[in-house]
């Protein structure tokens, strides 16, 4: 008798589990096709740009697999659908590349992610996960309502403010001083004001250099006037003539809202 009552529960409850998931695929049964992608999806909104030209950022939903593969380029098939205010995704398949960029790395794609979203919702093969998000000037912020396969890389990522720019600075243990020194031609500039990150998230700019041997925490600033930022180019051009040497160990960027970017190891 005990193992028919076991039995009967199990029955059950493994019945309840898949009518679940069937009630669960019929609101997007229209847009499944059973195509599987056997690799489980991170994903994290970014500002990008489309060239190299000087241009707004354009906000986007990146997807990266946990799989890695053995081309830095593979990439992602997707198919895109609006329902409203949700955003549909769709994992088609896995993109081999003609030419393989010889190094592992996971396939990665961008999607245009509508500033109106306040709904995504993936799906990959019969499974389906489920985020809310909520966009505005300052902050991306997502929600988990349910997830399988997918997971989200930053609950929270800072919009890049309009008019903003990055001081980004890496230096050698004996040079410290370079840091500090244009750090100081920043701050006496009545036209930039500094500003920070306030709050939990991912910040959009570079946080620090990278691969220097002191490696500075970046500043940012915001300007009210266009010229004076333009004007930055000569600054630094003539900063780095003064001040820096060849293969000092030494680096300054700055980096703006709009993709203008400046080098002290290049000409302006």
């Amino acid at each position: 008798m005990k193992k028919i009552i076991v039995l009967i529960i199990a029955t059950i409850t493994f019945g309840c589990n898949t009518d679940d998931q069937i009630t669960n695929n019929t609101e997007y049964s229209e847009f499944i096709t059973g195509n599987l992608i056997d690799t489980d999806i991170n994903f994290m909104p970014e500002e990008t740009y489309k060239t190299g030209e000087s241009q707004e950022p354009l906000l986007q939903l990146k997807l990266i697999t946990s799989e890695n593969f053995p081309c830095i380029n593979y990439g992602l098939s997707t198919t895109e659908f609006k329902n409203g205010n949700e955003l549909i995704i769709r994992f088609d398949k896995i993109i081999e590349p003609t030419l393989c960029y010889t190094a592992i790395g996971p396939a990665i794609s961008y999607i245009d992610l509508p500033k109106n979203t306040n709904t995504i919702t993936f799906i990959n093969g019969n499974i389906i996960d489920k985020y809310s998000i909520e966009i505005d000037q300052e902050k991306v912020a997502i929600t988990r309502i349910e997830n399988n396969f997918t997971s989200s890389l930053y609950n929270k990522t800072f919009r890049i403010p309009e008019n903003s720019f990055a001081f980004v600075c890496g230096t050698n243990t004996n040079n410290t001083n370079i840091y500090d020194d244009f750090l100081a031609v920043l701050e006496q500039n009545t036209d930039f004001e500094e500003f920070e990150f306030e709050g939990e998230g991912r910040i959009p700019y570079p946080e620090s250099s990278d691969g220097n041997w002191v490696n500075h925490p970046s500043k940012f600033f915001i300007y009210s006037d266009f010229e004076e930022f333009s004007n930055l180019a000569n600054i630094l051009n003539d900063y780095a003539s003064e001040n820096i040497e060849e293969n000092a160990g030494v680096s300054i960027a700055i980096y703006s809202w709009n993709n203008i970017k400046y080098y002290s190891w290049l000409d302006n």
